[in-house]
């Protein structure tokens, strides 16, 4: 990796948070990687990140308790890593939770002096925002959108258009800064080149989501045996932890929790696709591997 890029975990569930809050980050690396069956070129491998993503950007239930929210940012400070904390859309119910945890956040980057990043995927949070002048805020998956399917190599056509979206237009992008703070914004690697617009980005890789229900079809089938029948579930067993829908091996698809994720095999396979989004407008490389 180059080192100018900035190299990112995620920590998007709950066995990622005890995990993390038992070990070292160097001892936390090895052991992630050990539970891992893909296979990246040592240089990435040996890498410790330079920061953390804490949160989940597609299922509110998967996102910490506010308590363990404190004891990872007090870890990540102490081991010296960036932070960025990581939010789905909210719901009705979540308003005022999450408002409480936005003005928890940016009290620690008070008493801390350091400020901490906030992924955003719902409008609401920009508003709650604004009472919070230490967290700066990034335009999340769920908001900043594009065509992402799997199944694009098999259709006919032009793709041309594919590598764009609203992000590239400048009056969008001086928009949201002005109006927002907004100054970042996530991508995947999404199995096309994409045109990343100049400023701050930030590529996740090797999965990018497609799909993504509020009501989980993943809870739907282990409660109750059909997947048809979802619900809002207000108080989840994480079945998600040891149950996923499986897909047709040539899609390279697996679904996980609320949402579908479909591997962009060429960005592992291709080393040369890496070298051109470092080469680009990409400063952030955030790994992900469900």
């Amino acid at each position: 990796l180059h080192e100018s890029k900035e190299f990112v975990l995620e920590l998007d569930r709950p066995e990622l948070y005890r995990m993390y809050l038992e070990e070292n980050i160097q001892d936390f690396m090895k052991h992630y990687w050990e539970q891992t069956f893909f296979a990246f070129s040592g240089e990435i491998q040996e890498c410790v990140p330079d920061r953390l993503y804490i949160g989940n950007q597609f299922c509110h239930l998967l996102f910490p308790e506010e308590k363990t929210l404190k004891t990872l940012l007090d870890k990540a400070y102490r081991e010296d890593l960036a932070i960025t904390i990581v939010y789905t859309y909210v719901r009705e119910n979540l308003l005022k939770n999450t408002e409480k945890m936005l003005r928890m956040v940016d009290n620690w980057c008070e008493e801390k002096q350091k400020d901490v990043e906030i992924v955003v995927n719902d409008w609401a949070i920009l508003s709650m925002a604004k009472k919070t002048p230490h967290l700066k805020l990034c335009m999340g998956t769920l908001l900043n959108k594009r065509k992402k399917d799997p199944r694009i190599n098999y259709k006919k056509g032009e793709r041309d258009l594919y590598s764009q979206n609203s992000f590239n237009a400048d009056f969008y992008q001086e928009f949201l800064r002005e109006s927002f703070g907004i100054e970042r914004a996530e991508w995947e690697s999404c199995g096309y080149m994409q045109d990343i617009p100049a400023g701050k980005n930030s590529l996740h890789f090797p999965f990018y989501q497609t799909n993504t229900s509020q009501y989980c079809p993943l809870y739907a089938v282990q409660k109750e045996g059909d997947r048809g029948r979802q619900r809002l579930v207000y108080k989840c067993p994480q079945y998600c932890k040891n149950a996923a829908f499986l897909y047709p091996k040539h899609l390279n698809m697996i679904g996980r929790y609320n949402s579908l994720f479909a591997l962009d095999r060429d960005f592992l396979e291709d080393s040369e696709q890496l070298k051109r989004y470092t080469d680009s407008n990409i400063d952030r490389l955030v790994l992900n591997l469900l």
